[in-house]
């Protein structure tokens, strides 16, 4: 009986840590609009960059992320639901967040005459 009652005590204070080091960390989850096509693009190195629709300014932007777990299709233009995770704020070069694809929301062919400078959003 002593062994059960040691073994409890023993879950409990472990089950509290473990909670206590996921308090206050929310999930967070944004929706995304990607352009049916990379655009070069220099931040801490030139690369190729995802763009991304930027509804409060209606212009696309670039975006210099990786999304874990989303292969890009070009000629289609996805809305993704992507989870955020806080990345180490030691870590340099990087954003604060890293992405990963929780869904594909939608998936649609983008017109062949499709261009960035003209804002376009379908």
């Amino acid at each position: 009986m002593r062994f059960v009652a040691v073994f409890m005590l023993v879950l409990l204070t472990a089950c509290s840590e473990i909670a206590e080091l996921f308090e206050g960390q929310e999930e967070h989850t944004e929706f995304l609009i990607l352009g049916p096509s990379t655009e070069r693009c220099v931040g801490a190195f030139e690369q190729d960059c995802f763009m991304v629709y930027n509804e409060e300014s209606k212009q696309w932007e670039f975006f210099y992320e990786f999304i874990q777990d989303f292969e890009f299709e070009p000629g289609y233009i996805y809305t993704l639901e992507v989870r955020l995770e806080e990345r180490d704020p030691g870590i340099q070069d990087v954003g604060r967040y890293s992405y990963h694809l929780i869904k594909i929301v939608d998936k649609e062919k983008a017109p062949d005459d499709f261009d960035y400078a003209k804002n376009q959003i379908y």
